[in-house]
């Protein structure tokens, strides 16, 4: 831990830091193509199977940012594939490949890995690839003369894993079973989280999601007077949506792969955990932890879930819960409750069928399931009117969750069906995607559903979902790509009232081969509806940002494949510069805008309404803002020096309020760049 001096934007601190920067590594012209070359008599193949693990890690942290975590290729060129088999088939020798890779890498860091890291990250690259593995490691020491002959015919799916789609052991467990070395939080502390102070225990806080904190200790007041206190920056690049969760003074974020505790005071790290995934990744992102008797709790993109000792970061268990081999993963953020753990499949754009599923938190086995795209003679079958449209129907649930104690029952937002953007294959309302889903959180038994958008072609998933009070009512606050907010009744899912949060245009308008201009391409992702009691208010961050979809030919599903139906990749969006976001804050009494802030950028950030009538927030400009809750007037921004798409989270620290607010994110859909960050502020 060091004090140094920071600028931030436009500011100069002296903080306390901790953790390293990393940069962004682009393989300019490299060439993975499939490699046809067989191993060798002796075994020795290029790299050993154990190499290639490593380097999967170290390509994660230092490459999938730009090049992809398929390296389908992202701002940089692909790293697999044939668009380059001409040029190398047969002319290139393994030593021209190494040695670009060790001199030009990462862009304008050229030379700054250890040695042996190229050669894991040119194994992992060469393995994706098809090419062999052996029993003698690949290391800068090794013999170079091999020529890459390269086949004149595009490659299959490569060999990042040995399993044929749907051969994954679903279930397995990996390694031995552990116990925690405490046994906190408990499920009294749990139930209250939605009213504590002296931590945040859940992506949205608490059950309910409502994100509403009693602190007052910063308010309208003095909030201008925030300073950073300290920040952790944690050495990767990538996609940072975190929702950062606090318990007894140590605070837990994630990223791709990576799992970090920290000293919610001092950004002190006290442990990390590196996960190395067991196969390919449909994408890079996760959303959280939970956190429960011990047990700090997390998904991958691979179809792990795992739990880690809270204290010491050791693992306790782990378990295949989602089959890689045909895009299922894991990104949400758990929750759990008296000893269940809650989380569905990510991979909706992948063609999978949706799960949402529930694990004892002990040792990670199954508890029960729901299927989101509903099996032949369940409820909302009859909604798929053509024999067959379900096998690749989507309904992935990939964000958070909301549960209310009182009646048992858990939230579930659904995302899109698949294909994205072809409902002329899947006529019918598709349940249940692209809806809030009641669920009987013990038994899994369907309560009731509200279909934000039947029949969907524009990837426009139900994101998020909380529950509050307003009225005499117990309601629930749903939203999702479209940009329109739904409030619903929480017994039986009625509507209330709709509102839209950001520029409409076209929703209805069918999709053509010549395109259709749509607005939004996504309006509400990840940070969904906070709610103050103190204002009465709804808060709601908005994307304004618009695309164009040309309709293509019909998909055909292939595992691990996007299954879209669109000619132009995910649509064709507006150039940064017309992009553009909301603050909205809604009155649930009337229905209407009680005030807005349009905003210079996009608003992906999580909001935290206090009882100081505080309201915090991040925008993508790097920019940690705090508003009046009641007009949003803005009281405070400070430049945190990259992109906030994460989660803004307070708490008090022997009688201290923090904010702590994620920072840096960087890839997706966001064509920004920043380091992975936690900066902490106070009074």
């Amino acid at each position: 831990m060091t004090t140094k001096r920071v600028v931030f934007g436009d500011s100069t601190r002296e903080i306390s830091m901790g953790g390293a920067p990393t940069r962004c590594g682009v393989f300019l012209f490299l060439v993975a193509a499939p490699f046809a070359t067989a191993s060798f008599a002796d075994g020795t193949g290029w790299f050993t199977s154990a190499q290639t693990a490593k380097g999967r890690f170290e390509y994660a942290q230092k490459c999938a940012v730009c090049h992809g975590a398929q390296l389908q290729g992202t701002g940089a060129p692909a790293l697999k594939g044939t668009q380059f088999v001409a040029q190398w088939n047969g002319k290139k020798q393994l030593s021209e490949l190494y040695d670009y890779v060790h001199t030009n890498m990462p862009l304008g860091l050229g030379a700054s890995l250890p040695s042996q890291e190229y050669a894991d990250i040119v194994a992992f690259i060469l393995a994706q690839s098809g090419l062999p593995a052996g029993n003698e490691m690949f290391t800068p020491k090794t013999p170079m003369d091999r020529v890459l002959e390269l086949p004149g015919t595009s490659a299959s799916a490569a060999a990042a894993g040995s399993a044929a789609p749907g051969q994954v052991k679903i279930g397995e467990l990996y390694g031995a079973l552990a116990q925690p070395t405490t046994s906190k939080p408990t499920q009294a502390e749990l139930d209250a989280a939605d009213t504590a102070t002296t931590n945040w225990l859940m992506y949205n806080k608490g059950y309910r999601a409502e994100r509403y904190s009693l602190l007052k200790q910063i308010n309208t007041q003095n909030a201008g007077k925030l300073r950073p206190v300290c920040m952790f920056q944690l050495g990767e690049l990538g996609t940072f949506s975190t929702g950062p969760v606090m318990y007894e003074g140590i605070l837990y974020a994630t990223t791709h792969l990576g799992t970090y505790a920290i000293d919610a005071t001092t950004c002190k790290k006290l442990w990390t955990h590196q996960h190395v995934a067991q196969g390919p990744e449909m994408n890079a992102t996760n959303k959280g932890v939970a956190i429960a008797g011990g047990r700090v709790i997390r998904g991958t993109q691979d179809g792990v879930l795992y739990a880690l000792d809270a204290k010491t970061g050791e693992r306790l268990w782990e378990r295949q819960v989602a089959d890689w081999s045909i895009g299922e993963g894991i990104g949400a953020a758990p929750i759990v409750w008296n000893g269940i753990v809650y989380v569905a499949k990510a991979g909706g754009d992948w063609g999978i069928k949706g799960r949402m599923m529930a694990f004892k938190v002990e040792d990670g086995s199954l508890a029960w399931t729901f299927d989101l795209i509903p099996k032949l003679g369940d409820p909302g079958a009859n909604t798929w009117d053509t024999p067959g449209s379900t096998d690749h129907g989507g309904g992935a649930a990939w964000v958070a969750y909301a549960l209310d104690r009182d009646t048992g029952t858990l939230f579930v937002p659904v995302g899109n069906p698949g294909p994205d953007y072809n409902n002329k294959m899947r006529p019918g309302a598709n349940l249940f995607t692209i809806s809030t889903v009641a669920l009987d959180a013990r038994t899994g038994k369907l309560k009731w559903w509200y279909q934000l958008r039947p029949n969907d072609d524009h990837d426009w998933d139900a994101t998020v979902v909380s529950l509050f009070d307003a009225g005499g009512k117990k309601l629930v606050a749903t939203a999702g790509k479209e940009g329109i907010l739904h409030v619903v009744t929480r017994d039986d899912g009625k509507l209330v009232f709709k509102l839209p949060m950001t520029t409409v245009l076209n929703h209805d308008v069918p999709l053509t081969p010549e395109g259709v201009r749509v607005c939004p391409v996504a309006g509400v992702q990840w940070n969904g509806a906070a709610h103050s009691p103190v204002t009465g208010l709804l808060y709601v961050n908005a994307i304004d940002w618009c695309t164009v979809f040309k309709q293509g030919p019909d998909p055909k599903w292939v595992a691990t494949v996007p299954y879209t139906g669109l000619s132009n990749g995910w649509g064709t969006n507006d150039p940064i510069s017309k992009w553009a976001g909301w603050i909205n804050a809604v009155d649930p009494k009337t229905g209407k805008m009680a005030w807005r802030v349009k905003m210079p950028t996009p608003m992906y950030a999580a909001l935290t309404p206090t009882a100081g009538n505080v309201l915090f927030t991040g925008d993508l400009s790097g920019n940690f803002i705090a508003l009046d809750a009641r007009n949003g007037k803005r009281l405070y921004t400070f430049d945190t020096g990259g992109p906030i798409a994460g989660g803004v989270i307070t708490y008090d620290v022997k009688g201290k309020q923090y904010v702590a607010v994620a920072s840096g994110h960087s890839g997706g859909s966001i064509p920004l760049t920043g380091s992975t960050t936690i900066v902490i502020f106070g009074l």
